[in-house]
């Protein structure tokens, strides 16, 4: 179904030509499950791509979106479709850029990244609860289902993720609302420096050090880098809880890896998501074949 149609039957009136904006999928994920477009009044449109039902519980993600709009954490949710995969928000478009990774690159502002991710633990529960393990497995059914092939080292790299897994549900963790995505892109600068989150895909109810986890991940690669901005998270200093935060982004770069390899299969014609996909395994393996990594494990 084209998107003007399924604009339509979500009840939006549309005219004139709709000119999506920019996606990029590597190196970024930059919209890469969804168009997106402005209309009139203030009204900013994300229509899912079909190929995003696959990996992403459209009717959860919509839910979360309004719970943080109305919480002012993101931006307010004017209108939803579910079964359409259309959301409406305000238009900040004019108003903010989407966030850098040198942005964070800043104390201050990494201080302001962490407060925002730690005020979604006070929302009301979401509708979804999964670990990053379960999107793994769920991702990796996918990918087969799809025909896509996977890297040659799939096995060995899910053996060492279930080993941390067992480590990890064995100690135990209470769960609370997370945002569950560290891409930076998801991140809006207003004029006045205050931050606002986008896309909640992957937002769940999870362990609050797999939100971490991810977000280090991405903008703290370097032990020597992350342990601050753990600190600033979690309170106090814990070895063993920060070894967790990295299982955590190891096993998020290996969904996306998996997603990547699905969406290449459901949208052939472009390099652009299996250059992704490429990408996370990298820094997966990076992770993975760390001469601390068994250390690590033993640590949970």
């Amino acid at each position: 179904m084209q998107v003007r149609d399924r604009l339509v039957r979500a009840g939006l009136a549309v005219g004139g030509e709709l000119e999506p904006a920019v996606t990029m999928a590597s190196p970024s994920w930059w919209g890469a499950d969804s168009e997106r477009f402005r209309l009139p009044s203030g009204r900013f449109v994300k229509a899912m791509a079909p190929h995003a039902s696959g990996y992403i519980d459209i009717p959860a993600a919509f839910v979360a979106a309004r719970l943080a709009g109305d919480a002012g954490i993101g931006p307010r949710v004017l209108a939803a479709d579910p079964e359409q995969g259309v959301l409406v928000l305000e238009d900040l478009t004019e108003l903010a850029a989407t966030a850098t990774l040198d942005l964070f690159d800043d104390p201050d502002r990494a201080e302001r990244l962490v407060a925002l991710r730690k005020a979604v633990h006070a929302l009301p529960a979401f509708p979804r609860r999964a670990t990053v393990f379960d999107d793994v497995r769920a991702a990796h059914r996918l990918a087969l289902d799809a025909g896509a092939t996977l890297p040659d080292d799939f096995a060995w790299i899910a053996r060492l993720l279930a080993s941390a897994e067992q480590r990890i549900e064995a100690a135990d963790y209470d769960v609370v609302p997370c945002h569950g995505d560290g891409n930076v892109s998801n991140v809006l600068v207003l004029a006045d420096g205050e931050l606002r989150l986008v896309d909640w895909d992957c937002a769940a109810v999870m362990d609050p050090l797999q939100d971490l986890g991810v977000l280090l991940h991405e903008i703290r690669p370097f032990d020597v880098d992350a342990r601050p901005v753990f600190e600033m998270y979690w309170g106090s200093w814990d070895a063993s809880l920060f070894d967790r935060c990295r299982m955590y982004g190891i096993a998020d770069c290996v969904r996306w890896g998996l997603i990547g390899l699905y969406a290449d299969v459901c949208s052939p014609g472009t390099h652009e998501y299996v250059k992704y996909s490429d990408w996370q395994f990298v820094r997966a393996r990076a992770g993975l074949r760390d001469p601390h990594f068994d250390d690590r494990v033993r640590n949970l």
